[in-house]
């Protein structure tokens, strides 16, 4: 039984299914017309016997095609709208086959001889109505689980698309009603016209059945394109890989308008004899497509370029990841602006517009954009001026106008930054009067202690000492600290106590983790000594009623600074 975890089926899969089906019928149909003359029968009873096993046949044909189609979708979450199609249409499409096939064999000359022209036509006009009003049902009630087949593809086919993932969307929620538009536009032809026009519905049918097989077409290339063994490939080549399924399905596309203009007596190039819809259209489309495959292929080869000239070569040349991350996009942004400018603008001379006054108008805009909006230029100019010397990266700690923080992207003007409290602060580049970054080289743990006045110098310099010594054989600061404590002597005198300055340098953005660890290790070990605290002193002289001063106390004031 099948599962919602069942992997897609192959192709030569789905062939071999549509030949297990088909292949008894046709085998009967060919022995029938071959065997009959042998058995004696009555011209008009063979005929009758091969119109009906003409009829199980494409109708036999239809139902395989449609079973082998919806199997290309019987994977993940569709299978149950696969397994409700299946349950739902065989049979009514079994019929309309029926139908349309006796509709087609009474079009016959046989059958007009003996039936007679009134009554072969009123009877394909009937089988007609029938197929028709019967599809239309079966488009009406099964509305949801084609919906549901159409919008509802793997993750790997949807997470990159934008505008292809908005117009599949729109092709689920409204692929019926050109269908039915299709189906009613042919009936009513067909009574408007006293039944001359009942071929019209037949190629409204075929028009819809092309429709659905290019449809499913696509859904199988889109199966090919995601295998397991594309997957592995590096990226490049699966981006070339996809450009070449990409091609086929637009050539998937372009025969399939071709088929429905060749059904309704016209070409699109003038193929088979049919008059071309127009020399000029079908060429400028064709310019237009190869113009668009070209930027597009153009595109892939120069961003793998972008990517290996900021990723690859010389280990000592190698431009470091940050840094990478950081012009790669404003580069990736500004060529594919430009390759887009220059194929929109080729793409409208292949269609006969003139660009020159497109040109000259650009020149004057671009003029006039430049007066009025300078501090954007400003914003782009300082920007580059930033990435170019390297003055800060993605990923860096910065401080910028006064905001510290990570450095999470960049664009065209502006700069991404969030802060400690997670708050994301969107800086333009024009508006940055410093930049301090704390991400470069290394760190410097700058510490200041105040040393109690009953403590000697000495022994407190020994303290500190042993204390980053220690500091420095934690597993967790060992990589942090990078070296010794430097003691730099007295930095000042504060109520009488001695502040004592020294550093360790330390990874880049870790100084403030050192000197936090630093100051938590040392108040350990004055606990340990009992070493109170250099704390401001107050002096209070109290005064009694015979004016004689009492002795003053001195005491501690942990609140005054």
């Amino acid at each position: 039984m099948a599962t919602a975890n069942a992997k897609a089926p192959r192709p030569w899969m789905l062939i071999a299914h549509f030949v297990r089906r088909i292949l008894p019928w046709l085998l009967t149909f060919t022995a029938l017309l071959a065997g009959l003359p042998t058995f004696g029968m009555s011209d008009d009873a063979q005929t009758t016997i091969l119109i009906l096993a003409y009829a199980g046949l494409s109708a036999r044909a239809l139902t395989s095609l449609f079973d082998v189609m919806i199997s290309i979708f019987s994977n993940g979450h569709r299978l149950t709208a696969v397994m409700i199609l299946r349950r739902r249409m065989l049979l009514p499409l079994f019929i309309i086959g029926v139908l349309f096939a006796l509709e087609d064999a009474l079009s016959t000359t046989e059958l007009t001889d003996q039936l007679g022209t009134e009554l072969a036509s009123a009877l394909a006009l009937v089988f007609s109505v029938i197929a028709a009003l019967l599809s239309f049902f079966l488009i009406v009630r099964n509305r949801r689980p084609v919906t549901h087949l159409i919008r509802n593809r793997p993750y790997k086919q949807r997470k990159d698309q934008g505008v292809g993932r908005e117009v599949t969307a729109l092709l689920a929620r409204l692929w019926h009603i050109p269908m039915l538009v299709a189906i009613s536009a042919s009936v009513v032809a067909v009574f408007v016209n006293g039944g001359e026009a009942d071929a019209a519905l037949g190629k409204a049918m075929i028009c819809a059945l092309l429709l659905a097989l290019t449809l499913a077409l696509q859904g199988l290339i889109g199966i090919q394109e995601n295998r397991p063994k594309h997957q592995a490939l590096s990226t490049f080549s699966r981006r070339l890989v996809r450009f070449g399924y990409n091609l086929i399905q637009a050539a998937a596309w372009l025969l399939f308008f071709e088929l429905i203009l060749q059904i309704w007596g016209l070409s699109l190039f003038g193929v088979a004899g049919k008059p071309s819809v127009s020399e000029g259209v079908a060429g400028s489309l064709l310019g237009v497509t190869f113009i668009l495959l070209a930027a597009k292929l153009t595109w892939i080869f120069v961003d793998e370029l972008l990517e290996r000239a900021m990723r690859g070569g010389d280990r000592n040349k190698r431009i470091n990841p940050a840094r990478a991350q950081t012009i790669l996009p404003i580069a990736r942004n500004t060529l594919l602006i430009t390759i887009l400018v220059i194929a929109t603008l080729v793409s409208l001379s292949t269609l006969g517009v003139d660009v020159t006054p497109l040109l000259a108008g650009a020149g004057i805009i671009g003029l006039a954009v430049g007066f009025g909006a300078q501090t954007l230029v400003q914003d782009l100019i300082t920007g580059l001026f930033i990435v170019v010397e390297d003055s800060m990266s993605v990923g860096d700690f910065v401080e910028i106008n006064g905001f510290m923080g990570t450095v999470e992207g960049f664009n065209l003007r502006t700069v991404r930054l969030r802060d400690l409290e997670g708050v994301v602060h969107h800086i333009t580049f024009s508006k940055i009067s410093s930049i301090h970054n704390m991400s470069r080289q290394f760190g410097i743990a700058l510490i200041k202690i105040r040393i109690p006045r009953e403590l000697p110098i000495d022994d407190a310099i020994l303290l500190m000492t042993e204390t980053a010594e220690e500091l420095r054989t934690l597993p967790d600061m060992r990589w942090l600290i990078w070296s010794p404590l430097e003691m730099q002597g007295i930095h000042a005198f504060e109520e009488g106590c001695p502040v004592l300055r020294m550093r360790m340098r330390t990874k880049p953005e870790y100084q403030w983790d050192v000197s936090r660890a630093f100051n938590l290790l040392l108040k350990r070990k004055m606990e340990e000594r009992y070493i109170d605290v250099a704390a401001p002193r107050i002096s209070v002289q109290m005064e009694g009623e015979g004016g004689a001063g009492s002795p003053y106390i001195e005491r501690q004031n942990p609140r005054s600074s």
